[in-house]
């Protein structure tokens, strides 16, 4: 998939797919927080946020390719990571949390962090040393959130970039065998079906982010509330979700 860099080119710049993304995680983390899973509302609002981690994922692969200086766009995402840690595990827990495995939840901006690692690794390790390389971010991204899955996606968006028909593929296969593995462990370790449903079928609300993915216009698009707006706006928004959340149900 080639994008012309035209300004008149239509559909979506890189900024605008940005705020399309934040308001689906916005959407979704608001869901988490306060709507039931099992309701028509928790299941809409969450299929709806199964957008933004594969358009997060895009344009980190876009990122990547046009990016100057590799270390610089890391350590940024690095630090990101770290801003974010308490309050994700804020938000997760409602406030501080009761249990000391909870400190070892990690969130979005880590796994992205792990997901560009493996687009390195894929373009200058070969054989062996790849695939443990990109196994083993794998591996590590089991603490974070979106595991494996973003990694994937974001391998597939930079492997597939020309083939569009190979892409889709297997874009829509990565959620397919997540969402089939995910029902069949819940259904054996006996969880009840209607929360499994509710639980594991927004999964596939990620094929929703393709036509939004298909017109981006290869432009980066204005600067919506300036360069660091979409970094800050993760822990941010994360935190006063976390403080509301305290202060409703305590």
């Amino acid at each position: 998939m080639e994008y012309p860099a035209s300004d008149k080119r239509p559909g979506l710049t890189g900024g605008g797919l940005k705020l399309i993304a934040i308001v689906c995680m916005l959407i979704d983390h608001i869901a988490w927080a306060f709507v039931p899973t099992v309701s028509a509302a928790g299941i809409v609002m969450h299929t709806l946020g199964r957008i933004t981690a594969p358009v997060m994922c895009f344009m980190l692969a876009e990122g990547y390719r046009h990016t100057s200086n590799f270390r610089r766009y890391a350590r940024r995402l690095a630090i990101f990571a770290a801003v974010s840690y308490l309050p994700f595990i804020l938000f997760l827990e409602g406030g501080l949390p009761e249990d000391s495995s909870a400190l070892l939840s990690l969130n979005m901006i880590y796994t992205l962090l792990l997901a560009l690692l493996a687009l390195w690794a894929d373009e200058y390790l070969e054989g062996a040393d790849r695939l443990m390389a990109i196994g083993g971010l794998c591996f590590l991204s089991l603490l974070g959130d979106w595991p494996v899955m973003a990694i994937l996606y974001t391998l597939n968006f930079a492997r597939n970039r020309g083939d569009k028909k190979r892409m889709v593929g297997i874009f829509i296969l990565i959620p397919t065998i997540f969402t089939l593995y995910s029902i069949l462990s819940g259904l054996l370790s006996g969880y009840p079906v209607d929360d499994l449903l509710a639980g594991c079928l927004p999964q596939m609300g990620t094929v929703l982010s393709l036509p939004l993915i298909g017109r981006y216009n290869g432009k980066k698009g204005g600067k919506t509330g300036g360069k660091w707006f979409f970094y800050w706006f993760y822990p941010a928004h994360l935190l006063l979700l976390a403080i509301i959340q305290m202060a409703v149900y305590r």
